[in-house]
């Protein structure tokens, strides 16, 4: 399945700044090729997804959802923990720092992030084991 997820910013600079940060962590690189007032990243518009940013369509301010998130899935441990400190140091807050939750199963590691524009974001890691991490 090809999906794509789109937020409104109100500062496409500043959304730049903070994407082009979790997603260098994530190996998911800016699309090359996008329009005025749009950044994109994935790998490309045929597989996998893609995550947009842009000034919503009916001119009025972004705003945030509440009980809106999106998830990007990590290859370890240390990918998330690297994800939240990325936002954290490009102008997100902290939504729950990177560690296991007790209404997930043991082995489901997650963080969350709010977006400079207070959308809520989040980098996960299944299978996790802690016997295994080095950076636990």
């Amino acid at each position: 399945m090809n999906i794509y997820t789109t937020f409104g910013t109100n500062d496409l600079t500043r959304a730049v700044r903070f994407y082009d940060a979790v997603f260098a962590v994530l190996d998911q690189p800016r699309l090359p090729d996008w329009p005025e007032g749009w950044a994109g990243w994935g790998q490309d518009y045929d597989n996998g997804t893609g995550f947009w940013v842009c000034a919503p369509f009916d001119g009025s301010p972004a705003s945030t959802g509440n009980g809106t998130m999106v998830g990007f899935p990590a290859k370890n441990a240390a990918q998330v923990r690297a994800f939240h400190a990325a936002g954290l140091a490009h102008g997100g807050t902290d939504a729950g720092g990177p560690g296991t939750r007790p209404y997930y199963g043991p082995d489901f590691y997650v963080a969350y992030l709010r977006d400079p524009d207070g959308n809520k974001i989040s980098c996960f890691y299944y299978h996790y084991d802690p016997a295994t991490d080095a950076g636990a």
